[in-house]
């Protein structure tokens, strides 16, 4: 039986837990990368920082995961990772990141999934293009004041 990515249903909150928020204060690229990587890193989920910066480092050489409406989403998938999980970095100010529609990004979503389930992989994806393209949502997001508030927003990505 084929599955279309509509067929996986994520809670974007549960990816991330309550330690994947990042409060970014770089205006960097670079820097932000190294930030959430460290994040994602320390999940047990991940079995390898190494592997996993390489991968990350490496896709983001290929094409900018700047997908526009001020998000990015750099991604991994490699062995090294036993089950998806997700960091997100906030800026305020936003990071020049080479972003297909030209603007700064306000908002990361770095993702690690294990390397052989692409289509799951494709449906979060494309939960968090569809929901956070919404500028309401992402200005609530970046708005929140504590942790506990961006996961619920995180949560009710559908």
């Amino acid at each position: 039986m084929a599955y279309s990515p509509q067929d996986y249903t994520f809670d974007l909150g549960a990816l991330v837990n309550a330690r994947g928020v990042v409060r970014l204060e770089t205006k960097n690229k670079i820097d932000a990368l190294e930030i959430l990587i460290e994040a994602l890193a320390r999940r047990k989920e991940v079995t390898s920082k190494e592997k996993l910066r390489r991968a990350i480092k490496d896709r983001e050489k290929i094409l900018s995961t700047g997908i526009g409406h001020c998000l990015a989403v750099p991604h991994a998938k490699i062995a090294q990772v036993k089950e998806f999980c997700m960091v997100v970095g906030l800026s305020k100010t936003g990071i020049p990141f080479d972003s297909q529609d030209g603007r700064l990004v306000h908002i990361i979503f770095m993702i690690a999934a294990p390397e052989l389930r692409h289509t799951e992989y494709l449906s979060i994806l494309g939960l968090i293009t569809r929901y956070f393209r919404d500028e309401q949502v992402r200005n609530r997001l970046l708005g929140t004041k504590d942790t506990k508030s961006a996961v619920a927003i995180l949560t009710e990505a559908r």
